[in-house]
C-alpha cells in the first residue's frame, strides 16, 4: 500500500511528489502518461511564452539562473527548469512515464485503487489529482452549429499557418485567446475576437526591460480591495500618457470592466497581444455570437455586427471542470465546493486537487507550491483537516467572498481566486507567514524585497514547516525591487489615505467613517497543528 499516488507530472505534479518526500513519506509514486515531464505545458501552442516572470513563475527553493530575474521563459525553457527540480529534488526517481490512469476506484477506508491503461493496478492510501484542468475543451452552444466551416479549440493550437488568407473568428479574449488573435491576424484576410463581456484586465508583460509583475507586491496588493477603482484610474492614465496606440487601446479594453473594484474585480490578461492585433494588423472585437447562419459562414453578434464569409472559427474559451477517470460523484467538480480549492468534505484527506485554483493576478506555480506543501504536511500528520461541517462552513465564506470580489467572472471562471490572498491564507494555514515586522526592523533590505518586490514563493520559507531560512534569505537578496512607477506611486497613496481612515476613530473625528478592514475576506481556518 503506498503512502500517495500524484497523478500528472506537471508543475504542480513535480511540487507535491517533492514535497511528500521532504515530510518523509517514502513510498510515494507519481505517474505521468506521457514520456517527460511538463504536463499539459508540453501541448501548448508553438510560440507560447508565460505570462509570468521567471521570478514569480520559480519554486521556492530552487534558484532560477543569475540574470534571469526580468525573463519570460518560453515553453521550453519552462520544461528544462522544471526538469532540472525533479532531478534536483529526486522526483525523477519516484515517477513512472507512460503510465495513463483510466479508473480511480475507492477502496472504503483503506484508500484507493488506480488502474493503468497498461492493465496494472496500484493501491493507495491517498491521491493527488495534479492534471491541472485543462483535458475537456469548452465550447459555447453553438459550436454544433458550425456545419460549413473549420473549428478547433485553442487546445489544439499550435500555430496560424493553416489560417493564412482566411476570414478567422476567435472567440475569447482570455491570454491565450489573445496571443492566438495576434498570430492568426498577421495571416488571415480578417480576424475578429468575440468577446462575452471583456478580456479581463489588460497588462504588460514587461515595462521597458523590466518585468511588470514585479509590482505585483504587498505594498500595492496588501490594500483594501475597494481601492481597486483609485488604482484602475491611475493605471490607464499611466497608459494614456504613454501617447501610443497600443496603449490607447489597452484603456479603451480596460474601461469595458464594470467591476467597481476594476483590476481587482477581473481575472489579468498580462499580455498587450490583443491590443497589437487591433492597432497593428487590423483586428476587430465583435460582441458574443448571437445567431448562426449559413452552416456558420455568416454570424451576427450581440453588438449588432454581422460577421460574413467566415472560413474558420477558433474557440479560447477555456475547460471544464471534469475528469473522466474519477468516481462518478467526483468527475465533475466545482472547484468553489472544495476547502481551499483542494480537499473534498467527504473524503477530506484522501484525495486533493492541486492547481485548481487560478489567481486573478500573480502565477499559478507559487499557489500549487502552497497547495503541495499543505497536504504534504497533513499526510506527515503535522496539520488535521478541520471537521467536515466547519470545512463546508469555510468554503461557504470563501466562496461567498470571491463571488463578492470578482462578481460574474466567479461565476463562469470557477477556479478564480485573488492571489494574494489566497497565499497569505495558506500561509495561515501551513504556519509559514512572512516574518515582515521582524525584517522590518532587523532585516530590513530582505523586508524591501518581501513587500516592494514581487509575492513570490520564497518570502514563505523563511519560517514555520519546511523553513530554509539561510536559502530563502539568500535568494530574496537576489530578486528584484519594484521600480517607483504609477503602481508603486498609487499604491503609496493608498497607504496614507488607509492610514489616516484607521486613526479616525481613534481620535473621534465626528461625521468621518474608518475605512473596512483591509484583512483579507477570505477565512483563514480550521487547519491544526498536532
Amino acid at each position: 500500500m503506498l503512502d500517495c499516488i500524484v497523478i500528472g507530472a506537471g508543475p504542480g505534479g513535480l511540487v507535491c511528489t517533492k514535497e511528500l518526500l521532504e515530510q518523509g513519506l517514502r513510498e510515494v509514486v507519481c505517474l505521468e502518461q506521457a514520456e517527460d515531464v511538463g504536463g499539459v505545458f508540453t501541448k501548448t501552442y508553438d510560440s507560447l511564452v508565460l505570462t509570468s516572470s521567471a521570478t514569480m513563475s520559480m519554486y521556492s527553493d530552487f534558484w532560477i539562473g543569475d540574470g534571469n530575474q526580468h525573463a519570460f521563459w518560453t515553453k521550453e525553457e519552462a520544461l528544462e527548469y522544471w526538469k532540472r527540480y525533479a532531478k534536483h529534488f529526486g522526483v525523477l526517481d519516484c515517477t513512472r512515464f507512460n503510465s495513463k490512469v483510466v479508473a480511480v476506484i475507492p477502496q472504503g477506508s483503506e484508500g484507493w485503487q488506480v488502474q493503468l491503461a497498461s492493465g496494472d493496478t496500484l493501491l493507495s492510501k491517498r491521491v493527488a489529482l495534479a492534471i491541472g484542468n485543462n483535458a475537456i475543451p469548452n465550447y459555447p452552444a453553438w459550436k454544433d452549429l458550425l456545419t460549413d466551416v473549420e473549428y478547433s479549440h485553442s487546445k489544439e493550437y499550435r500555430n496560424a499557418d493553416s489560417f493564412v488568407g482566411k476570414n478567422v473568428l476567435v472567440v475569447g479574449g482570455g491570454e491565450s485567446g489573445s496571443d492566438v488573435a495576434l498570430e492568426i491576424s498577421r495571416v488571415a484576410n480578417k480576424c475578429w475576437v468575440s468577446l462575452r463581456n471583456t478580456t479581463g484586465w489588460v497588462a504588460p508583460r514587461r515595462r521597458g526591460i523590466y518585468a511588470a509583475d514585479i509590482s505585483t507586491h504587498r505594498g500595492v496588493w496588501g490594500l483594501p480591495r475597494d481601492y481597486g477603482a483609485t488604482l484602475s484610474e491611475a493605471i490607464c492614465q499611466a497608459e494614456l500618457s504613454q501617447k501610443d496606440p497600443v496603449h490607447d487601446t489597452v484603456v479603451d479594453l480596460n474601461k469595458k470592466i464594470k467591476n467597481p473594484k476594476g483590476v481587482w474585480g477581473t481575472f489579468g490578461t498580462k499580455t498587450f497581444a490583443l491590443p497589437k492585433a487591433i492597432v497593428h494588423h487590423g483586428c476587430k472585437v465583435v460582441g458574443d455570437v448571437l445567431r448562426v447562419e449559413d452552416g456558420g459562414r455568416t454570424l451576427h453578434t450581440a453588438d449588432g455586427e454581422t460577421l460574413e464569409n467566415v472560413d474558420a472559427v477558433v474557440f479560447c474559451t477555456g475547460y471544464k471542470n471534469y475528469v473522466s477517470f474519477l468516481p462518478e460523484d467526483l468527475r465533475e467538480t466545482d472547484p468553489r465546493n472544495l476547502y481551499k480549492h483542494m480537499f473534498h468534505p467527504a473524503y477530506r484527506d484522501k484525495i486533493v486537487w492541486i492547481g485548481w485554483a487560478r489567481p486573478g493576478f500573480g502565477s499559478q506555480f507559487p499557489i500549487m507550491e502552497m497547495q503541495a506543501r499543505l497536504f504534504a504536511l497533513v499526510c506527515a500528520g503535522e496539520r488535521t483537516l478541520p471537521v467536515p461541517a466547519e470545512m463546508e462552513r469555510v468554503t461557504c465564506v470563501d466562496r461567498a467572498a470571491y463571488l463578492e470580489q470578482f462578481e460574474h467572472n466567479a461565476h463562469r471562471v470557477r477556479s478564480l481566486v485573488d492571489y494574494h490572498r489566497y497565499m497569505d491564507d495558506m500561509a495561515g494555514l501551513i504556519g509559514c507567514e512572512p516574518p515582515l515586522w521582524e525584517y522590518f526592523f532587523l532585516h530590513p533590505r530582505i523586508w524591501l524585497r518581501m513587500v516592494y518586490g514581487a509575492t513570490q514563493a520564497t518570502q514563505f520559507r523563511l519560517r514555520g514547516p519546511g523553513s530554509k531560512e539561510s536559502l530563502a534569505r539568500e535568494l530574496l537578496m537576489k530578486l528584484p525591487v519594484s521600480k517607483p512607477t504609477h503602481i508603486v506611486k498609487a499604491g503609496l497613496k493608498g497607504r496614507w489615505i488607509y492610514a489616516f481612515k484607521a486613526l479616525i476613530p481613534k481620535f473621534g473625528f465626528v461625521g468621518l467613517k474608518g475605512s473596512r478592514n483591509s484583512s483579507s475576506p477570505v477565512a483563514a481556518s480550521g487547519v491544526s497543528s498536532v
